[in-house]
């Protein structure tokens, strides 16, 4: 009879006298509630009600909704929720709560790359301590669990890290490898006639994979009839500005690719006028 109320009728029913017995706190219909806040990204909030008092079995309801027998209310984004709870018996028991908000777990891609097709680069990720990390697209990738997995794209690909943690809550960043290709292309004729096609010496199909350009030619005999320490397609088959016989000539290319190697070329190239 701990929660129990008794109704007397009689005569005079509005008069009639209500008696309680028990404890009166647990006569009427009472809760706490336990609340995990909700992630910034993502509704991962929840309420679990624990309720005391009135006549169970009880049933719940989330601002006005359809009434459920489970009192655990979950997915809620952060903000301020009406719970009312229904006892057995004609208890009720209307009150507000507040799912706060925990923050995104930090997530940093890292820079942006630039690299020569063929190439791989190591991602330099970064983010909260103890969280999940994986990356996508992972078919180019190694390690695509771990902040600085290995890229290896043959194009120009956008990665997102994703980063997951202990309580949930998910953050994310994006980066780019950008893919260049293989720029290195030097034609072994020209005609530097002055009629506007093929007039010039070609070394670099015009993809930016070099920082700079180191271009030397050569005659027949060994002399240097050209030298260039930042080529940029520029010759025209002169030297000290006369044209030189036409014939084959020798050259020494040496490319600095924006990777950091060097790569030296050697080869002939006809000039026919």
């Amino acid at each position: 009879m701990v929660n129990r109320r008794l109704f007397v009728a009689g005569p005079n029913i509005s008069g009639a006298p209500i008696m309680e017995y028990g404890n009166p706190s647990n006569i009427n219909v009472n809760s706490t509630e336990a609340i995990v806040a909700s992630c910034t990204v993502g509704a991962k909030g929840s309420v679990v009600v624990n309720t005391t008092g009135g006549i169970a079995p009880y049933t719940y309801s989330l601002n006005g909704g359809t009434f459920q027998s489970s009192n655990t209310f979950s997915n809620l984004a952060a903000g301020n929720y009406t719970i009312t709870i229904k006892d057995a018996f004609c208890g009720t028991l209307t009150k507000t709560v507040t799912v706060g908000l925990k923050q995104t777990p930090v997530a940093n891609a890292g820079p942006d790359y630039t690299i020569v097709i063929g190439d791989e680069v190591t991602l330099q990720g970064s983010g909260a301590t103890g969280a999940s990390v994986l990356w996508s697209p992972s078919a180019t990738l190694t390690n695509a669990n771990t902040f600085t997995p290995v890229a290896k794209p043959s194009v120009t690909t956008p990665y997102v890290m994703t980063v997951t943690s202990t309580d949930g809550c998910i953050g994310t960043d994006n980066n780019v490898v950008t893919v260049i290709p293989f720029c290195l292309d030097i034609k072994n004729a020209f005609s530097p006639n002055g009629d506007g096609i093929n007039d010039k010496w070609v070394v670099t199909n015009g993809f930016a994979c070099t920082n700079q350009i180191y271009a030397a030619v050569y005659n027949r005999y060994g002399s240097l009839v050209y030298k260039n320490d930042n080529y940029t397609n520029n010759w025209d088959g002169t030297y000290n500005g006369k044209p030189v016989p036409d014939g084959t000539y020798y050259y020494v290319v040496t490319y600095k690719l924006i990777n950091g190697k060097s790569i030296i070329l050697k080869g002939d190239v006809t000039i026919l006028r």
